[in-house]
């Protein structure tokens, strides 16, 4: 009698402790959406996601309303998203996210590494910034990184981002004048446009030829091109 009740006592407490660990196996994955409108590229980041063990894919998003509204739904612990994106783009996700003060960190895959597009995607509160061409570990590495409180930025997207801090900053009005100036607008249809003097412009013009170290317009408008600050057609 002594020594079944000890068997049985040792096999009650083999399947406490069995059950303790499936919970906690289950407890540990890291739960992800992800968002990206190209088909091809996200099924390949879900794929190679579903081999890992403490990964669990629950949403796939094609736009940036979609996946809002696939973690307004799901709180995922992590969101993929892409930067450029129908209905709303990765940082305009972002900007909701906080607004709606939800804890889900999201990690920005792009193709896209500007300094412009680096700064507004931390500013805005992404953890991560990854291109689309990195290794799956270094994916894999980002993803669990975050989920445990960190901040996972590439040295050569670091590095971006230390040389765009560093840089003298447009006005909201020099980047007005800026995007006109790329449009091809003249300095009398840009004063017209934005209801400044003629005069005001050129002075504008001149202050971001200096702040982006260019000596034309020409040469302006492709290193602003360059950084992220206007997207040419």
């Amino acid at each position: 009698m002594y020594g079944g009740d000890m068997t049985c006592q040792r096999s009650n407490s083999d399947q406490a402790e069995s059950m303790r660990k499936s919970s906690s196996i289950k407890k540990a994955r890291i739960q992800i959406v992800v968002a990206d409108d190209h088909p091809i590229v996200r099924e390949g980041v879900v794929a190679n996601l579903k081999q890992q063990r403490d990964l669990k894919v629950i949403g796939e998003a094609n736009d940036g309303a979609e996946v809002l509204a696939l973690i307004k739904q799901h709180r995922p612990d992590i969101a993929l998203l892409d930067l450029r994106m129908p209905q709303m783009n990765g940082i305009e996700v972002l900007m909701a996210l906080n607004e709606l003060k939800l804890e889900t960190k999201v990690i920005v895959m792009t193709t896209f590494e500007n300094e412009e597009d680096i700064q507004r995607s931390v500013k805005a509160g992404a953890r991560a910034y990854l291109l689309k061409d990195c290794s799956q570990q270094i994916l894999v590495d980002a993803i669990r990184r975050v989920f445990n409180g960190d901040v996972y930025l590439p040295p050569q997207i670091a590095q971006k981002l230390v040389d765009r801090m560093q840089k003298p900053q447009l006005s909201p009005r020099e980047l007005e004048v800026l995007k006109a100036v790329a449009a091809g607008k003249s300095n009398k249809e840009i004063g017209v446009q934005l209801f400044i003097s003629e005069g005001t412009v050129k002075t504008h013009v001149e202050s971001l030829l200096d702040k982006l170290g260019t000596a034309t317009r020409t040469s302006a408008v492709q290193a602003a091109a360059r950084r992220g600050l206007v997207q040419m057609a």
